[in-house]
């Protein structure tokens, strides 16, 4: 399409997203896993885009949940789990092409899933005893049940263990359940919770007194104290929760009781996983922010030329290119790593942080590329800005990422 001096509308982009300009090299995937995007694309340009507008004008959760069931139903919610629980016993590296896809789309419907389907169910998979594995994760498999993981505090974010103050106190066969989580994805929706609290208070580090639950959240004392108002990731549910003398099984009790007072070790095998994860999801906006900007570049005329021969205009799109493909790149050694069972927090954090800070340049390029109309919310770049800054914060910070890639550097050195 040939565009002289005028107005430039969305739909003149001829864009979809999905149709990835910066896939990267083919090399990189198996054919196994390019067929497996090609089916990811697939689904969430038939099932997810009709609903994307209505799940961000509407801030739809109910529209995110119905989501999830067309995924279970469609056999996609069982992606990481095993093939013994009818799950499609896929690894990390498949998990970050099913992230990057639907996070291309919508970013609520991502993390909705993957609260559920990762975060409360992959340590669950790894650690539960065989009673807990029949019981908590087929629903959750199936899509009539809805995880979530709670770890964040009023007192304890980034010192997430050093700060926590839950604590849960055993009374005979049940625990006790006292304090507050917030920041909580899909907090006051789930079913189920993963849920950490101190089990010794009085342990010299608190680190040894720290295990992992499953909460069932039509416990009595579990208390919804509110859902946040975001500043992007419309459509996903945030809460803020309370524990008042709620009872739970001691049968509850992740690993059963050999694992008491060992939840720090559960938990940092989820954040691997996690980060990992939600290093995809970063990939997947900064994508469809670079394709955007890259079309409109293309088609945009000004001072008599289209904008992309301007040589601040194609050296951003350069730069751009060059952000997305190296972050997919940290992403995908990270998630090998992870496959193969080897050790991965320094190149998981180093992922992270890099793909994290990479969308919020690429986001930032987008807007300044596409001017005025990228702030208005008749392009979806203004989204993609909002959605993107909490990619620096949830999950681990990028602050404390590069605190623990040169942690990690420099206990290799010691060895």
């Amino acid at each position: 399409m040939i565009m002289k001096e005028g107005e430039i509308k969305f739909e003149d982009l001829n864009w979809t997203p999905g149709e990835s300009l910066a896939e990267g090299s083919l090399l990189l995937y198996t054919s196994e896993e390019r067929e497996f995007r090609k089916e990811i694309q697939a689904f969430a340009r038939d099932e997810i885009w009709p609903l994307d507008e209505k799940i961000e004008r509407e801030a739809s959760f109910d529209t995110c949940r119905e989501i999830i069931r067309i995924m279970a139903r469609k056999s996609l919610l069982g992606l990481a789990f095993p093939k013994e629980l009818g799950g499609g016993g896929h690894g990390y590296v498949m998990r970050t092409i099913f992230g990057e896809e639907l996070a291309a789309i919508n970013s609520a419907v991502v993390v909705t899933y993957g609260a559920s389907a990762n975060l409360f169910s992959a340590p669950i998979i790894h650690f539960g005893t065989d009673e807990q594995k029949k019981k908590y994760l087929p629903p959750i498999f199936s899509g009539e049940k809805l995880g979530g993981i709670a770890i964040t505090e009023p007192t304890a974010g980034s010192d997430a263990v050093g700060g926590m103050q839950t604590t849960a106190i055993k009374k005979g066969d049940h625990y006790v359940i006292n304090g507050e989580k917030r920041f909580i994805t899909n907090g006051s929706r789930a079913d189920f919770l993963l849920l950490y609290a101190l089990t010794n208070p009085d342990a010299p580090a608190k680190h040894k007194g720290v295990s992992a639950f499953i909460v069932e959240t039509d416990t009595p004392g579990f208390e919804r104290v509110k859902d946040f108002e975001l500043c992007g990731r419309r459509g996903s549910i945030n809460s803020h929760l309370r524990f008042n003398d709620m009872e739970i099984p001691a049968e509850n009790l992740v690993g059963g009781l050999e694992m008491e007072n060992k939840g720090v070790q559960i938990m940092m095998y989820g954040l691997d996983g996690e980060r990992c994860f939600t290093s995809s999801q970063y990939v997947g906006v900064a994508r469809s922010a670079f394709e955007v900007a890259f079309k409109y570049a293309n088609l945009r005329y000004q001072f008599k030329k289209f904008i992309r021969e301007f040589e601040g205009i194609s050296f951003r799109i350069s730069s751009m290119y060059a952000k997305l493909e190296a972050g997919r790149l940290m992403m995908l050694r990270a998630a090998r790593m992870l496959d193969a069972g080897l050790k991965a927090t320094k190149e998981v954090a180093a992922a992270k942080f890099t793909c994290a800070d990479n969308q919020m340049d690429i986001v930032l390029d987008a807007c300044q590329i596409c001017g005025g109309i990228g702030y208005t919310k008749e392009f979806p770049v203004e989204r993609y800005l909002r959605d993107s800054k909490i990619s620096q914060i949830s999950a681990g910070t990028t602050d404390i990422m590069r605190y623990l890639v040169q942690r990690e550097l420099y206990r290799e050195l010691k060895s």
